[in-house]
């Protein structure tokens, strides 16, 4: 009796992956010897197992509205990020809509990355409301928050924008009461 394996592969398809499909079709032709077939046996069953086991323990499951669970951010108030965003505009002397603009001079820069990662890390908005407030892509944001993390750029060790940044973390606390 010949089986004709593209007919018999098209009409399991749908059930079986297709490494258990080399292992059904090589087992039904007798092409495996017994320790061939009890190494993919275990490794399937044990494969099987630690799958079930790796998502039973993963904390960050998505749901149907695709929200991570378990990772949560802080509402914040339009007001906070206002006064946020004064309070650092007043330090620098520099005017809200230059910094909200798309000038790309040192200092404006330097300051919306100070003003980046005080959004981001102090207050827990999220990078792509940062990114709109700033209306700025959520890459920028991220570009700025990175550099401050790997310490590149104006970012650099020794730099002045360390001190002034936890400054400002400390007067800002006093200020909103974060």
């Amino acid at each position: 009796m010949t089986i004709n394996v593209s007919e018999h592969y098209k009409k399991y398809l749908k059930k079986l992956d297709n490494n258990h499909f080399i292992y059904k079709t090589k087992r039904a032709f007798h092409l495996l010897t017994n320790q061939e077939e009890r190494l993919y046996e275990v490794g399937f069953s044990e494969g099987f197992l630690y799958a079930a086991q790796v998502l039973q323990e993963k904390k960050e499951i998505v749901d149907s509205n695709k929200k991570v669970v378990g990772v949560g951010y802080k509402i914040i108030n339009p007001n906070t990020v206002e006064k946020v965003v004064q309070y650092v505009c007043e330090k620098y002397y520099i005017g809200k809509k230059t910094l909200l603009s798309k000038d790309r001079h040192r200092e404006i820069v330097r300051t919306r990355g100070i003003l980046h990662n005080l959004l981001s890390e102090e207050f827990g908005i999220t990078i792509s409301a940062v990114g709109r407030y700033f209306d700025q892509d959520h890459t920028t944001v991220l570009n700025s928050l990175n550099n401050k993390r790997l310490e590149s750029r104006h970012w650099k060790k020794g730099n002045s924008i360390w001190q002034e940044y936890e400054e400002i973390k400390e007067a800002l606390s006093e200020l909103i009461g974060t």
